[in-house]
């Protein structure tokens, strides 16, 4: 098979590549499409194709315009595989370079034929060297295909090298034997590899698809778990207090009392009222009643602070603290020091008869948790005591252990 035989497959190969490569483009989204890759083959095919009909004499301009495209598509080509490893080329890259080719092969118009190939011959060197060197060198993960197309353009970059060696010292006639072998061995080789690495570059296309999208499924699993963490964060929250809510209380109460009754512990349960809270409402308004039960939820946050402990909204203007593996008399200075804190804030309350500033009372229970009982019990108990506190005069802590 001829030399002009071999050029003009190459030319009907690559615009076949690049019909198959526009196809596949306009069958995926706009982010899933690799640029430079199909306009690379589409300049490949053009200058293949003048190349392959210009005459025994050609004239310069013939030469010189299949010379660029070809190099042009060399260098489309380079940027797209460097697309596919992860290496994206903005057009402040790509766009000189595509200049620069240009202004290379119109000033090989003042070089003779030898040395004007010799050129043409070295930039396409570069321009397959730059893939070869992005695929061996950054193929971290060991991937087969990346190894097969760059050892494929590696061979490529040897072969063009090796010819321009040749044109750089062909001075003598004892070197035209030489230069006709490796031009001999140059263009069917470099025919055959361009069908395995075209074929391999469409494997690589693939595997990097593929692994978009097991990044976007990734992406959205974590995205779901983010947002089930939330939602379930907001069914256990109060939207006012930011501190838990009824059901999340009612939740923990039970399962520390199973607990509590397998290990014999003592629990205690603190519930707390705001003292004259509807005459404060009525007084300021329910937009600064709402602030002063986030700042009361604030308090109960700061004091049961313990990883096992837990401040919740009872309802309305009530609120409570679940306090595992803890003793009356430690549940009571806890109480209290909810109750002096939040008096120590020391929020005007003109509508109070107990006090000029809003307060609260408590209701504090310890029960040891058996199977004969229930924990409903507990908040039985410690709603009596937070009754007592009231009807004593308000703004005071009352506490009880369940006997046992």
């Amino acid at each position: 098979m001829d030399t002009r035989t071999i050029i003009l497959l190459l030319a009907i190969g690559s615009f076949l590549f690049f019909l198959l490569l526009l196809l596949d483009q306009f069958r995926k989204e706009p982010s899933q499409r690799i640029p430079y890759w199909a306009g690379a083959k589409f300049l490949q095919a053009v200058g293949s194709l003048i190349l392959f009909e210009r005459g025994p004499t050609p004239e310069f301009a013939t030469i010189a315009s299949a010379n660029t495209l070809l190099l042009l598509g060399c260098a489309y080509e380079a940027w797209a595989v460097c697309y596919l490893v992860g290496h994206r080329v903005g057009r402040q890259v790509h766009a000189p370079v595509a200049l620069a080719i240009v202004a290379v092969c119109l000033a090989t118009f003042w070089l003779p034929p030898p040395n004007r190939a010799a050129v043409v011959f070295a930039v396409h060197t570069v321009f397959y060297a730059l893939p070869a060197v992005v695929l061996l060198r950054h193929n971290r993960a060991g991937s087969l295909l990346r190894w097969v197309l760059g050892a494929s353009y590696l061979l490529v970059t040897l072969l063009f090298l090796a010819h321009v060696l040749w044109l750089a010292v062909d001075v003598a006639q004892s070197f035209q034997p030489f230069g006709a072998i490796i031009y001999a061995v140059m263009v069917p080789s470099i025919y055959g590899i361009m069908i395995v690495s075209g074929f391999s570059m469409l494997l690589l296309a693939k595997d990097k698809s593929d692994s978009e999208l097991e990044a976007a499924q990734a992406s959205l699993r974590s995205k779901d778990e983010q947002y089930r963490r939330k939602l379930e964060r907001l069914n256990k929250t109060d939207a006012l207090t930011g501190i838990a809510n009824r059901r999340h209380f009612d939740a923990v109460l039970t399962r520390e009392y199973a607990r509590h009754t397998r290990s014999g512990e003592k629990l205690s349960l603190i519930l707390a009222d705001v003292d004259h809270f509807k005459a404060f409402n009525d007084c300021y308004g329910h937009v600064a009643g709402d602030d002063c039960l986030r700042r009361i939820g604030g308090i109960l946050a700061a004091n049961a602070s313990r990883a096992t402990d837990l401040a919740a909204r009872y309802g309305g203007e009530e609120f409570a603290c679940i306090l595992p593996m803890t003793d009356l008399d430690g549940a009571c200075a806890i109480a209290e020091q909810i109750r002096r804190a939040l008096e120590d804030l020391a929020i005007p309350h003109q509508g109070s008869s107990t006090a000029g500033v809003v307060t609260a009372s408590f209701g504090v229970a310890t029960m040891r948790c058996t199977t004969d009982r229930t924990f409903s019990e507990v908040v039985a108990v410690a709603d009596k005591l937070l009754y007592a506190a009231k009807s004593s005069g308000r703004n005071c802590v009352q506490c009880l252990a369940v006997k046992d």
